[in-house]
This record gives structure tokens, sequence and C-alpha cells, in this order.
């Protein structure tokens, strides 16, 4: 069916490993495989808190940040080279962006009021933010350089929250609770015309869509408790496809096969996969503590020959 061969140093053998497995995946699937894809999440151990970059299995983690002042929301970059985050260091949510190759960071949102929600656009030149520098918290647009002003995206008197682009990057979707409680909508970027898209449960938060912009996932609560829900947009059809009880931050596999996500176990936050139809579900290792808000990097390159 096809064959690959890689010259690789010592260091690089378990990528190396992870890119086979990708071939072999796809060679059988026609599925491009995510062994060598990695995450990036949050551990609070001791009131220390860490940014880790590890593979996607869990294993082989690298900490991108330490801190005594906790740190939210990372979100990879379009081409894996960067990890924005929100950062409480400054006695207030900050995003920051992290070099994952060197570990420069770099200070993007610091305005007047709170910044959060970091979510980069397909292109990796905008950040939309959610900030709070108008008094309402709002969701807005920075050039990734840094350079002028936000510009605003929402224009309602609601919080308006937790943007992610669509695929294409034509839309938005966030969350607001412009209907008295929060729900998601979709926002095309160049109407600023917001459609809510959730109507079962009156609390829906935490939107991600996949790679092919067939399915969204989200938190719903439900009785008081959190659940993963899968929204296929093809049909409207919702389903819920854990069976924990607090659910958090659902972030897709680059290829949309899988869904990272944060959860309660047995008193310990920790990370779990599922597959979309909640059949298959797996616990990733991981460093000791609270491990919480995943987020699933791109697929990245390595030399082959």
């Amino acid at each position: 069916m096809g064959g690959q061969s890689y010259e690789v140093t010592e260091a690089d053998l378990r990528l190396a490993s992870h890119r086979v497995a990708d071939f072999v995946f796809e060679a059988l699937t026609q599925n491009k495989g995510i062994f060598a894809t990695r995450i990036a999440y949050v551990t609070k151990q001791n009131n220390v808190y860490n940014l880790w970059i590890a593979d996607a299995d869990g294993e082989n983690s690298q900490s991108a940040l330490t801190s005594p002042s906790s740190i939210i929301s990372p979100a990879w970059s379009p081409d894996g080279t960067h990890v924005a985050y929100v950062s409480f260091e400054s006695r207030k949510p900050v995003v920051y962006t992290h070099e994952v190759s060197t570990g420069r960071r770099r200070l993007l949102a610091n305005f007047r009021g709170s910044n959060s929600a970091p979510a980069w656009s397909p292109d990796g030149r905008s950040l939309a933010v959610t900030l709070t520098q108008d008094g309402e918290s709002q969701i807005y647009l920075l050039d990734t350089v840094g350079n002028g002003q936000p510009r605003r995206l929402t224009k309602s008197s609601s919080i308006d929250t937790e943007p992610v682009f669509s695929p294409d990057g034509s839309s938005l979707y966030f969350v607001s609770d412009r209907d008295g409680s929060p729900q998601i909508y979709c926002m095309p970027i160049q109407t600023g015309i917001a459609e809510r898209i959730t109507f079962e449960g009156n609390y829906n938060i935490s939107p991600t869509i996949s790679a092919d912009a067939r399915w969204m996932a989200y938190v719903s609560r439900v009785n008081g408790s959190f659940k993963l829900y899968v929204l296929d947009f093809s049909t409207g059809k919702v389903n819920a496809i854990t069976a924990t009880l607090a659910d958090e931050h659902p972030s897709f596999s680059p290829n949309g096969k899988q869904i990272i996500y944060a959860t309660e176990l047995d008193g310990r936050h920790a990370l779990m996969t599922t597959t979309l139809d909640g059949a298959t579900r797996a616990k990733l290792t991981g460093n000791s503590g609270d491990i919480r808000e995943p987020s699933w990097g791109p697929f990245i390159n390595i030399h082959k020959s």
C-alpha cells in the first residue's frame, strides 16, 4: 500500500514512530492520522500553574511556562509554531503568545479591563479576543503582530465571549447571554449579524468546530452537570457523548475524528479523548495535579525520504 523512510536523530525517534503510525492509519482509512500532533494543557499543583506542550497521547510533555498565577485558554496557531494563552500574573487576565521552538513569549493584549479567550484566525494573522475595555465583555480582532488598535466585532450590551473561527475564517462562533442565558451564536464577520445555533438546554458554552466544518462540540449544563455534546451541522442533530458530570474545554483533533476535553475523575481533573459518537473514550497520561484547558494542535511536518 506504500512505504516511507525517515532519517532522524535519536531525540526524534518517538516523533518518527508517530509519523509511521500516521502513514499506516491514512493508508488504511484514507484519513490523516493525528499520532504526530501535539496538545497543550494546563496543570495546577500546590498553587503552581504550568502550561505544557505534549504529544497527542499525553507523553513527552515539556513545560512552556511556570507561574504562581492562573494560566487559562491556551490556543494553537494554525501552523503550530505558537500558543496563545491568558495569564493572570498582572493581577488581571492578559493575553500572551508563546513561540514553541524558542520559548519566547510576547504580550499581545493588555488593554484596560479584562483580556481573555484568544482564538487564532485560520490564516494566523489575527486573534479574536474578549475585551472589556469599553465596559462590556465583547469580542475584538487583533493583529497578531500587535500593530494597531483592536477592532470590535460584536456590538451588544450582553456578555459575548469564547470566540472561535469557522475553518474558512468567514464566520465567528461565540457564546452570548443576549437571549437571557449562555448560548452559542454564529456571526459572519462581514455582516456582523449573529444567529443563535443552540436551542436545546439553557446553558451552552465552549464551542469548537471541526476542520471540515461539519461538527461543533460544546459543553451543556444538564440538571447541574456539565456534559460534552456534538452538533452535526448537516442534520441539526445533537448528541450527548459523555457520561461524566464536569466536562469542559473541548478541542477537536486536526482530522476532526476525535475530541480532547477536561473532566473530573475521582475528584481530580484529567484529560480525556473521545470519538464523535462517544463510543471510544480514553484517559490521557499527563503530569500530576489538576489537568485542564486542553487544546489540540494542528498537523506538523517531519523530513522524510
